[in-house]
């Protein structure tokens, strides 16, 4: 099972970068977004949604849940205006 989930993680992971290379239907700060919870130990992060980097899914396990839970957990967009973090 565990062998499964790490492999859906990178799944995630090469959909995502698929998405964004590939189709260029992400953004700089959805990437981000992604990154920083990889970066955190998040298994996989994939955009999702209908438009163009509008939310992503993050796929975790107990392990990383201290780390992740530091990061803002709120992110709100307003056309032409990027993206805003907040911890909520």
């Amino acid at each position: 099972m565990e062998k499964n989930i790490k492999e859906m993680g990178k799944l995630m992971n090469e959909s995502h970068q698929s998405c964004a290379e590939d189709y260029e239907c992400s953004c700089p700060e959805l990437d981000d977004v992604c990154k920083q919870y990889l970066d955190c130990g998040a298994l996989g992060a994939r955009l999702t949604g209908a438009g163009w980097g509008g939310c992503a899914v993050v796929l975790i396990d107990s392990d990383s849940i201290e780390k992740i839970s530091k990061l803002p957990s709120l992110f709100v967009s307003k056309p032409r205006e990027g993206i805003q973090l907040y911890r909520y």
